[in-house]
């Protein structure tokens, strides 16, 4: 029995973990060449933010709504209406005005139908932790952006503290085998190469790692 329990123990990898390692550098780029990493950001330049978003996101959660298992079980976690957050921004009258054209994502499939749990539980790991930085700036503009209400960077009014780790445990109990694993890595890189080529400027991928992800 204890030699089981070894062997199991030993074929465990934690997700969380390795996926970090895993997007280090894209995340870096991105949150480098976002709109908003400007020095002084304007309403301009989040109104900028708010649509390169909305084109990363578009096409990715209508893929997603595929799905009922895996990370798109509504009861491990309830569904998110991010698009209708950053539309609702997008309309407010303090961006009334600014001129901008809209965006356009990638239009095809962001994987096979058939791609499987642990690769979505990846890319939900890029889309989830993004809700963690909007928090992060949100604090930080608020007061600078003011009238505006930055209703997706607030989430609502929902803390995304909460979420993040009921997330983050249903994904550790669902991924953790090697393979399963790998699978997530690559679910989460497609996800933010996705993002980064909708950022011309972005920054090629460096070798410093930001731990937390920001979109």
């Amino acid at each position: 029995m204890t030699a089981l329990r070894s062997a199991a123990e030993s074929s465990f990898v934690d997700v969380l973990g390795a996926l970090r390692l895993a997007t280090a550098s894209r995340h870096e780029s991105a949150e480098r060449a976002m709109p908003l990493a400007v020095p002084s950001p304007t309403l301009g330049d989040y109104q900028q933010h708010l649509r390169v978003l909305h084109a990363w996101l578009a096409p990715l959660e209508a893929w997603l709504q595929r799905f009922a298992d895996g990370p798109q079980d509504p009861a491990l976690l309830p569904p998110r209406a991010r698009l209708a957050l950053i539309e609702r921004d997008l309309a407010h009258p303090a961006l009334r005005g600014m001129a901008g054209a809209p965006m356009d994502g990638a239009s095809e499939a962001l994987a096979p139908l058939e791609a499987g749990a642990a690769w979505r539980w990846g890319a939900c790991y890029v889309i989830e932790g993004s809700q963690l930085g909007g928090a992060v700036l949100l604090r930080r503009y608020a007061g600078t952006f003011a009238p505006h209400p930055l209703d997706y960077l607030s989430g609502d009014g929902n803390a995304p503290g909460p979420r993040w780790h009921a997330f983050v445990a249903a994904m550790r109990r669902a991924v953790h085998t090697p393979r399963d694993v790998d699978l997530a890595c690559a679910g989460a890189r497609a996800a933010f190469d996705r993002l980064i080529a909708l950022l011309p400027e972005a920054a090629p991928a460096g070798s410093s790692a930001s731990r937390a992800v920001t979109a």
